[in-house]
């Protein structure tokens, strides 16, 4: 039986990815389900149920045992990045206020690489956010513990899960780094820290953005801040750093008014978010004849891991 046909009944989108995980953790006993639900909310001694011999608090007389559960636990699932919807979130938190648990959590489960912001500015002690990477994990290290005995029903529909969440592309990606072709824009990152390319180019989703040009990578690696896929260049236009930069390129005649382009805000080359290589990476690919050919001549992807430790081009695994 495949992923597609365990989980083909549901939806697609986010109500298919929810649907699926739920249908899993249904599967598990109950301490493989605490077990997952406590990695994704960071809280390694989570209980949905509390079993206890001979209570001896709470009233008068001593029971021989007791079983307590009292947890509001909603989860509000995204499967795009930066997709948290604040009003939303808000309102999810308004039908805490009304439950009667003694524990409440909102539980926000997203692909994204971080935090979110929209949930970092509500500062709210009942939310929690896991990404999806977090999940997968929690799963590997339940398979992988000695101590942990998964039934071989539950491992198969653990990794048919994992299986799921890869082929929807809400994992992190291992190649988080986008390397371009970089003649002119690596002194352009130099002197205004951004990438400004063609509108609507396509790239995959990163976080960071590294320079190529004269047979090597340049050290600095710079945080992706922002990016805008179609901005017209025309003076005072924007507000903030883009409006900033915009008025920048105009004033030194670095792009033409009217015409609408890409742009990438980056870390500056100071900044504690650009990572610092220890030197430049030296390109020593070679196409099928043995001759030397270029790193990339437009963008290619590679794990920052690899960046921080290769030495040449070719100890990277690139595509």
């Amino acid at each position: 039986m495949t992923m597609t046909s365990i989980f083909s009944t549901y939806s697609t989108g986010e109500n298919r990815v929810t649907a699926s995980i739920l249908a899993v953790l249904q599967s598990l006993t109950l301490s493989r389900i605490e077990r997952l639900l406590g990695a994704m909310l960071e809280q390694s001694e989570f209980e949905l149920v509390k079993f206890q011999n001979q209570p001896s608090k709470g009233g008068v007389g001593i029971p021989d045992a007791s079983i307590l559960a009292s947890i509001r636990l909603l989860i509000e699932t995204k499967t795009v990045r930066d997709g948290v919807n604040k009003p939303q979130i808000e309102r999810h938190l308004e039908r805490l206020d009304d439950a009667f648990e003694t524990m409440k959590v909102l539980l926000v489960l997203t692909p994204d690489d971080e935090r979110p912001k929209v949930l970092a500015d509500l500062n709210d002690p009942r939310l929690a956010w896991a990404s999806f990477s977090t999940l997968d994990q929690a799963i590997d290290e339940m398979l992988s513990d000695p101590h942990e005995v998964v039934s071989e029903r539950e491992a198969f529909l653990l990794r048919e899960l994992q299986s799921m969440l890869e082929e929807e592309r809400l994992l992190a990606n291992p190649r988080d780094t986008v390397i371009v072709a970089a003649r002119s824009a690596w002194p352009e990152y130099n002197e205004f820290h951004a990438y400004v390319c063609q509108p609507n180019r396509g790239f995959r989703q990163v976080t960071r953005m590294g320079f190529y040009s004269k047979g090597v990578i340049y050290p600095l690696i710079p945080k992706i801040e922002e990016v805008r896929d179609d901005v017209v260049m025309e003076m005072d236009l924007h507000k903030g750093r883009l409006g900033e930069l915009v008025n920048f390129l105009l004033a030194r005649s670095l792009r033409i008014v009217g015409q609408r382009y890409k742009v990438f805000l980056l870390s500056t080359a100071d900044s504690s978010d650009t990572i610092k290589l220890a030197a430049s990476i030296p390109n020593d690919k070679r196409d099928k004849a043995g001759k030397r050919t270029a790193f990339t001549m437009g963008q290619r992807y590679v794990a920052i891991s690899d960046l921080l430790s290769a030495k040449s081009t070719s100890e990277m695994d690139a595509e």
